[in-house]
């Protein structure tokens, strides 16, 4: 029989080979350990130097916010509101932040770059907006009217379209209009006017129409009419244009909100009004120069004397505003407006700003109108939903609607498309400053 004999020796070998291995893997594994620590100590410290440099960059973003709002310019470098243009090296803890304003308007664009103390540093960018609370009206025409239709006196001018959802009545073709007439009525009709462009109803008499002639039978509704362009027999009645429609809920709680006066109130020279309801009359002192500083609701009658101005505060810039004269309790005999004699209505400057007078009386008759209108109201614009606006002798105005026009002699209306296709009707001068939604974004 053969015995196996115990060898000390090898059993020594295999037992400081694993032990190697065992202190080999576990050197390994320290390594491991100490390199991730050491990684994760380093990216801790990259982290915190990041985030450090991305809040002071917000930091930047949130001042420049505040100082474009803000009417004090102690703490923004010298300059405020709309004069920021951005500050440099702010401190912000053991950090910093630079920042770039431009732009213009009611736009800003802000570009803030925060920086570590080590040298590390985020871009970020925003943009901002100013624009207030609008009520979008359009106003598509010099003038316009509802079924109620439009008469025209001698040397009446319009320098732009009239549309008319009733008739059209011109007292002698010496009445112009530098324009197109459109009456949206059936078997409405247009009579004895001097039409320089084209005349669009059933039935066109007496007048005279430069270019074509779109009509419903020949020759009885075209009778006394020269046509200097084609003659359109049998042609469909213009489609009814709806009057611009106001947000009197808007206009009405944006007045309020300046507080309200009980009773009549005079405003005097070097006044400024608004945004305020008067519980009763308004009235503007004659010769008085007043600036308008936001709506106005009269629940009663809107009158001014000879020699008033009205200006929109220029802060206003290319926004509009509204003076709302209306009688919720009395609408057939109240909330008339009345400019006398040398009144003039001003915007800010800007050819998009207007005021928009609006009279919510119900009169049809002309010589007690919802609106009756002097003269110099070169920046103005008018409308009369329920009631009648007259412009009188010599008067002048960007744009008129009314459920009935009526033109004196030698009243003037010119519509300037590019100022008035785009207005916008605000509550406010502007509002205040805010981000705009999605722009807020870091550099690549």
């Amino acid at each position: 029989m053969i015995h196996a004999q115990y060898n000390p020796g090898r059993s020594r070998g295999f037992t400081m080979f694993y032990t190697s291995v065992l202190v080999l893997v576990i050197f390994l594994l320290s390594l491991s350990l100490i390199r991730f620590t050491l990684m994760t100590q380093l990216s801790s410290v990259s982290y915190e130097y990041e985030f450090g440099a991305l809040q002071a960059a917000e930091a930047g973003i949130q001042k420049a916010l505040f100082c474009l709002n803000t009417t004090e310019g102690t703490n923004c470098g010298g300059a405020y509101s709309i004069t920021y243009t951005g500050e440099t090296d702010v401190d912000f803890g053991d950090n910093s932040f630079t920042t770039v304003v431009t732009g213009s308007g009611s736009l800003r664009d802000i570009e803030s770059t925060g920086t570590t103390s080590t040298g590390r540093f985020v871009k970020l960018y925003a943009k901002v907006s100013s624009i207030p609370d609008t009520d979008e009206m359009a106003l598509g025409f010099a003038l316009q009217s509802g079924n109620a239709g439009a008469h025209l006196e001698n040397g009446a001018t319009i320098n732009g379209t009239l549309y008319a959802n009733g008739d059209v009545e011109c007292v002698s073709t010496q009445a112009v209009v530098d324009g197109d007439i459109f009456v949206a009525k059936s078997g409405g009709w247009i009579d004895g006017c001097q039409v320089n462009y084209h005349a669009y109803a059933d039935i066109i008499l007496d007048c005279n129409v430069n270019g074509h002639a779109y009509y419903r039978n020949d020759p009885a509704d075209i009778a006394g009419t020269t046509v200097g362009g084609t003659k359109y027999p049998s042609s469909p009645t213009p489609t009814t244009e709806d009057l611009p429609e106001p947000d009197y809920g808007f206009w009405q709680t944006s007045a309020e909100a300046g507080g309200t006066i009980s009773g009549d109130h005079t405003v005097t020279d070097g006044q400024s009004i608004g945004p305020i309801k008067v519980d009763g009359n308004l009235i503007f002192e004659a010769g008085a120069s007043v600036t308008i500083t936001g709506p106005i609701w009269a629940v009663g009658d809107v009158t001014t004397g000879n020699g008033t101005t009205l200006q929109l505060d220029p802060a206003y810039t290319e926004y509009s505003t509204v003076i709302l004269a209306d009688d919720t309790a009395d609408p057939a005999g109240g909330g008339h407006i009345t400019l006398d004699n040398g009144t003039s209505v001003l915007g800010t400057g800007d050819p998009q700003s207007h005021i928009m007078f609006i009279s919510t009386n119900q009169s049809l008759d002309e010589t007690d109108a919802a609106l009756d209108i002097a003269n110099n109201a070169a920046g103005a614009v008018f409308l009369a939903p329920d009631g009648v606006l007259r412009l009188r002798n010599n008067a002048g105005a960007k744009s008129l609607s009314a459920k009935k026009l009526w033109l004196d002699n030698n009243a003037v209306v010119t519509y300037v498309e590019s100022d008035l296709a785009d207005i916008k009707f605000s509550n406010s001068p502007s509002a205040a400053w805010g981000l705009v939604g999605g722009s807020w974004r870091m550099a690549n």
